[in-house]
């Protein structure tokens, strides 16, 4: 008995096909580096959010294996002290890092699958984390400097008049200025022409 030949494709079949080859084998590298550098850099930040969490909860485990000197017990007890002014503070931080965290996240598992929905989340991520980066830069001026100011000044020696607020407002600069690189770069290669076209030939 002689077999069935399967029906021919229609037009659109073999265009939607060759669509699909086209685009697997013409995927950008820079899709799949910031699919594997977003599931990274992810798994990093929530695991400093469970690090944070258990400082706050149990406290620094470093101090429950150091001797229990008087030296040791004024720092534990100023440490302590600088975490409940910055409650609110890192209460906001934890919060951030989270929802950016968790939008990462699957932004780069969508990138690694090669789905359509991986640029928009992509690029979720990247405007929140920007966004991010704006509250941080409140709150380290409105109240992390405060708190650390004293604390510097302390510990400033024969440091000039002003230079523990230069190294302060130099730090928070210098780390924002770095963090916002990664976003930034996540925006505009991925946002591309070419790039773009080829996630609008990627499935859902």
């Amino acid at each position: 008995m002689p077999m069935e030949e399967p029906p021919p494709l229609t037009p659109q079949e073999m265009t939607a096909r060759q669509t699909a080859e086209y685009a697997d084998v013409s995927q950008p590298q820079t899709v799949k580096i910031f699919g594997i550098m977003h599931v990274i850099f992810a798994g990093f930040g929530l695991l400093s959010l469970i690090w944070t969490v258990i400082l706050l909860t149990v406290g620094n485990p470093v101090f429950l294996v150091m001797p229990k000197t008087p030296e040791i017990a004024a720092q534990i007890k100023a440490q302590e002290a600088m975490q409940g002014q910055m409650m609110s503070v890192t209460v906001v931080s934890g919060l951030l890092t989270l929802v950016i965290g968790s939008i990462m996240l699957v932004a780069g598992i969508q990138l690694l699958k090669k789905r359509k929905a991986g640029l928009k989340w992509s690029n979720r991520y990247a405007w929140t984390s920007l966004a991010g980066k704006a509250v941080n830069i409140v709150l380290a001026f409105a109240f992390t400097m405060p708190v650390m100011k004293s604390s510097l000044s302390s510990g400033a020696g024969s440091l000039p008049v002003g230079a523990p607020e230069a190294i302060m407002i130099g730090s928070i600069v210098f780390g924002i200025v770095i963090t916002c690189l990664y976003p930034i770069l996540s925006l505009v290669l991925l946002n591309r022409p070419k790039t773009k076209e080829w996630f609008a030939a990627q499935p859902e």
